[in-house]
């Protein structure tokens, strides 16, 4: 395609073998052609690119390193992709009236890239917008709160001896939010499980961390199933339908009216 020579902005797209957990790569280029080229010869884990380029050949250089920091930035905050990117880089110097055009732009981009169903700069809870993940938790579930649902999914939790787990049930799976602790220490029989594996690899990424007794989510983080967020903090096997429960003590089985 002609489009190919265009200057934009893009996003490789795919999933951590391991984990499950989505990931993303965001670029600038001026070749689309050769770049995505590259990419295909040296990065194994994309199966999908979203390219965003300007049919007029409005956007510059200049503009596609800002739409590129601005890009990884966002996403990097929104935490809802694993991002391969290295390093966000350095703000590039750009003129105000060039860096209000590039955000303009880059609201179109966010749309367009949610639209169609990869909502890679958008927070997997919109009241929970949060801008980093140092060692003070979000959530400390001392006592379970008065929410059990709203506009952002079904509160539950996960409580026992050593563990306490909120989390929110949405349309797109169970985000076990930030501050959320459960057992560092796994039963014999769940170490030689696969989670234990997948839990080990969360570890490594920093989205769960050892601290003594305890293992603790740094982050919100999304299960397309509730089994995964329960059994990372109990330490064992678990059914997450039955191990969450909202206030009242009714699994999220029954709250959703979900057959067993």
């Amino acid at each position: 395609m002609p489009e190919a020579d265009y200057v934009g902005v893009y996003a490789l797209l795919g999933e951590n073998e391991e984990t499950s957990v989505p990931k993303a790569y965001i670029g600038q280029t001026g070749n689309f052609r050769t770049r995505l080229k590259q990419h295909s010869e040296k990065k194994d884990f994309w199966n999908r690119a979203l390219i965003s380029l300007s049919m007029t050949q409005s956007l510059t250089v200049t503009h596609a390193y800002y739409l590129e920091w601005l890009a990884i930035g966002k996403a990097a905050r929104a935490e809802r992709f694993e991002l391969e990117n290295g390093t966000a880089g350095s703000k590039p110097h750009t003129p105000p009236a060039m860096e209000a055009e590039c955000r303009e732009v880059f609201e179109t981009l966010d749309i367009l890239f949610t639209t169609l169903g990869y909502p890679l700069f958008e927070p997997l809870l919109r009241s929970r917008r949060q801008t980093s993940t140092d060692a003070t938790p979000v959530f400390e579930a001392a006592e379970p709160s008065n929410i059990s649902s709203d506009e952002e999914g079904v509160t539950v939790y996960c409580l026992a001896p050593g563990v306490e787990g909120q989390a929110r049930y949405t349309e797109e799976g169970l985000v076990v939010l930030s501050g959320s602790y459960g057992r560092s220490e796994v039963s014999d029989s769940f170490s030689r499980h696969n989670y234990y594996r997948k839990r080990q690899n969360l570890i490594d990424q920093g989205a769960l961390r050892i601290d003594g007794s305890r293992i603790v989510y740094t982050r919100d983080t999304l299960f397309k199933s509730p089994s995964p967020g329960a059994v990372y903090l109990l330490g064992r096997s678990a059914n997450g339908w039955f191990e969450w429960k909202d206030r009242t003590g009714r699994s999220l089985a029954d709250v959703m009216e979900r057959k067993q």
